[in-house]
């Protein structure tokens, strides 16, 4: 059994000598381990968070929910940045220019802050025309308790794009263990602000607001700090840079963020579109829907962490331009992310009934979670490291306006499309819409797969 493991994980070292190798397993393991862990710590303090908002009240519980709707939005443009800084940092500590990866660390730090400086402007002066044209007219009480929190996450953008960048450079560097504790140092004050605030003072939205304002601060501080000691970190950042424009730089960077952060936005736009479908749909398949979503979250673990690795291993094997070792650690990492689905996933089928009993659903709501949880689970096995570990390999090769332009033809042809034809034309409902899901992905599986097999993504090297 044991050897039979260490060829799934392993794959031949034919033509990569283990002394010319760039990462170790021990490596691959500092790097992927800690994100494995801060992606579990995400989404257990997301439930705890949710489970204490809803105790300030079905107002600032919906409240919350319309506001953050918004701030995902931007948050998905800061992670955008973040991935197009990182990709270039890793190209450039690969070829071995070192000042120019300090250079591209601090030109994403100003850019990030800078446009979301701009990003809190705007919302702070179109925050009620913002709300009222996304949603319509809501209740007044749950319009003050979504104007109250948006206004005041609002004041925390520079920190989270901040720490997005600083979480970004350090994954460059290979230190994403320095990121998990930090994180969970940054959740764990988001929960005692938000225990003080909503339990203790009986706070309500404004509490919630605060708490991540807090979090958020503290540790966008910390890593910051942390990354201006130019004696421990090879990629550290320098005011003076920080406070300059490079013109050259930030195209580097931007060609990436760009493409990535449109793909991001089409995707919040279908979603928008698909809630719009589900809204119709009653509330025991709105409710199954729901419940399915958290529990899938659960699957993407593995993919998750492994897509946040790939940019720093692909990104410095493109930028020495050893794609022998990039096309290596591509599988290497692919398969690892596969293995390790396959465990999640029949931990999560196994523990299903357990699972769903934790909710409180009727009976139609329970059969229906069970089979969207079930359709799920064998698609991410089936196409989940290729349609996500697969796709961000070729963004960190530099090949992001291939990879938009399938992902965006995937979402409306397949995922939107389908939905549609399944859920409202067939009659098909909420398991129509999860059934055009492996149409998703299979088509970004097959574009990637074919992208990655002629190896046109080797003529994108961005450094």
């Amino acid at each position: 059994m044991r050897k039979f493991l260490a060829k799934l994980i392993e794959p031949p070292r034919d033509h990569i000598p283990l002394e010319r190798q760039m990462f170790s397993n021990l490596d691959l393991k500092k790097l992927i381990v800690p994100l494995i862990f801060e992606q579990v710590l995400v989404m257990m303090v997301g439930m705890v968070g949710t489970m204490m908002v809803s105790y300030a009240g079905e107002a600032a519980m919906s409240g919350v929910s319309l506001s953050d709707m918004i701030n995902n939005v931007f948050q998905y443009v800061f992670s955008a940045l973040a991935t197009g800084g990182t990709i270039v940092v890793s190209q450039y500590i690969g070829s071995g220019d070192m000042e120019k990866g300090k250079r591209s660390a601090s030109q994403l730090v100003m850019i990030t802050i800078l446009i979301s400086t701009l990003f809190l402007g705007g919302t702070l002066i179109g925050n009620r025309p913002l709300l009222s044209l996304l949603f319509g007219k809501i209740e007044a009480d749950v319009m003050d308790a979504a104007l109250t929190y948006l206004v005041i996450t609002a004041f925390s953008y520079p920190f989270i794009a901040a720490y997005n960048a600083f979480a970004a450079l350090f994954r460059a560097m290979g230190h994403s263990k320095i990121n998990m504790k930090v994180s969970l140092l940054m959740n764990v004050i988001n929960v005692i602000c938000n225990f003080i605030g909503v339990f203790m003072m009986g706070g309500g939205a404004a509490a919630v607001g605060i708490s991540a304002l807090i979090a958020r601060a503290s540790a966008a501080v910390i890593l910051g700090v942390l990354l201006l000691d130019r004696k421990k970190y090879a990629i550290s950042i320098s005011i003076r840079e920080v406070f300059s424009w490079n013109g050259e730089l930030l195209r580097k960077i931007l060609g990436i963020a760009i493409p990535s952060g449109v793909e991001s936005g089409l995707f919040q736009v279908c979603r928008v579109a698909l809630t719009s479908f589900i809204a119709t749909f009653g509330t025991a398949q709105i409710a199954a829907n729901g419940v399915a979503v958290s529990i899938d979250n659960i699957n993407t673990i593995i993919n998750g962490a492994v897509s946040l690795a790939i940019p720093t291993v692909i990104g410095r094997c493109v930028g020495a331009g050893d794609y022998d070792q990039a096309s290596y650690y591509t599988k290497k990492m692919c398969l690892m992310a596969q293995f390790g689905s396959i465990l999640l996933t029949i931990g999560v089928v196994t523990a299903l009934p357990t699972i769903l009993n934790l909710y409180e659903l009727s009976p139609e709501a329970y059969r229906y979670a069970r089979t969207l949880v079930l359709i799920h689970s064998f698609w991410s096995v089936a196409l989940g490291t290729s349609c996500g570990p697969l796709p961000t390999m070729l963004r960190a090769a530099g090949d992001v306006k291939y990879t938009m332009t399938v992902a965006c033809f995937a979402l409306v042809f397949g995922r939107l499309a389908f939905s549609y034809l399944f859920a409202m034309v067939l009659g098909m409902g909420i398991i129509g819409m999860w059934w055009a899901m492996p149409v998703h992905w299979s088509i970004n599986s097959i574009g990637s797969y074919i992208r990655f097999r002629n190896g046109k993504w080797k003529t994108k090297r961005i450094v």
